[in-house]
């Protein structure tokens, strides 16, 4: 179970990254912005997060 929990810090830390580099703003912002587009979507922060660096980084 913790492997889990560690590879989902991991997903949405990669994600923040993505959005902080982007849109130039700081990890409190852009983890603001995915808890928003989860709260829309109704889809956990981790779905969102993979969705974003699944579309930037598609796996072979």
């Amino acid at each position: 179970m913790w492997q889990s929990a560690l590879a989902t810090r991991d997903i949405i830390g990669q994600a923040k990254g993505m959005i902080m580099e982007r849109y130039n703003v700081d990890a409190v912002r852009a983890f603001n912005l995915l808890a928003r587009l989860s709260q829309d979507a109704n889809i956990k922060v981790e779905v969102i997060a993979r969705q974003l660096v699944e579309c930037e980084h598609p796996l072979p």
